[in-house]
C-alpha cells in the first residue's frame, strides 16, 4: 500500500473528522514503528501501560542538573569605559545579568572583536542595552537570548559608557555598572 493517500473530493474516500462546535477537525491516530508497521497506542484507551515512554539522556544540556558542560561566567562589578574581554575566541552569549547602582542610564556594549582590538567610542558594538538608572534601589535586567545564543565569530568583549552613542567614552562611576555574562 502506498505511504500517501491523494483525496479528490466526490471521489467517495472518507478521512475520519470529529465535529466540534459545527467546524470538522481531523482525527489522527497516532502510531510507532519502521516504515510499514504500526504499534498503536489510541489516547483514553485505558491500557497506558503498553504505551512506551521516552528517557531523556542525563547528559543533555538543560535536561537534567548536571556538574560539567554549562556555560562559563564572565563577572565584572566594576565595568566600565575600558574594555574588557569576556572570551578571546569566537563564543555565544546566552544571557547577563545586569545592575546599575547609578541614578541615570548607563549603557552596556558588546563587542564582535578582542579586547586588543576594541577602542571605546571608535569601535562599533554589535550589541547596545540601556540600563535605567534609579534614584532609590539599584535596576537590574536580565538579557536571555534563549537556547541558541547570540553568535560572536571573533570574539566577546564588553563595556560600559555613560551615553548611547557608539562614539561614546563616558566613563560610569566607580562600581556602576555590574554584569555577570553566560557564554560558551
Amino acid at each position: 500500500m502506498a505511504d500517501n493517500v491523494a483525496i479528490t473530493a466526490g471521489s467517495g474516500t472518507t478521512i475520519a473528522a470529529d465535529d466540534i462546535g459545527g467546524v470538522l477537525h481531523q482525527r489522527v491516530k497516532l502510531s510507532i514503528g519502521a516504515d510499514g508497521t504500526a504499534a498503536d497506542w489510541p489516547v483514553g484507551s485505558g491500557n497506558q501501560s503498553a504505551v512506551p515512554r521516552v528517557t531523556l539522556a542525563t547528559d543533555s544540556p538543560g535536561v537534567a542538573p548536571a556538574t560539567t558542560g554549562g556555560l562559563t561566567i564572565f563577572r565584572s562589578l566594576d565595568l566600565d569605559e575600558t574594555e574588557e574581554e569576556v572570551k578571546a575566541t569566537a563564543g555565544q552569549v546566552y544571557s547577563a545579568w545586569v545592575s546599575n547602582t547609578a541614578t541615570s542610564t548607563r549603557f552596556l556594549k558588546f563587542y564582535n572583536a578582542t579586547a586588543a582590538n576594541v577602542t571605546v567610542g571608535t569601535t562599533t558594538p554589535v550589541i547596545t542595552i540601556g540600563i535605567p538608572g534609579n534614584a532609590s534601589d539599584d535596576i537590574t535586567g536580565i538579557l536571555n537570548s534563549g537556547s541558541y545564543g547570540l553568535a560572536f565569530d571573533t570574539a566577546i568583549t564588553v563595556a560600559a559608557t555613560t551615553g548611547l552613542a557608539d562614539a561614546d567614552t563616558g566613563a560610569p562611576a566607580a562600581n556602576d555598572v555590574i554584569v555577570n555574562i553566560f557564554y560558551k
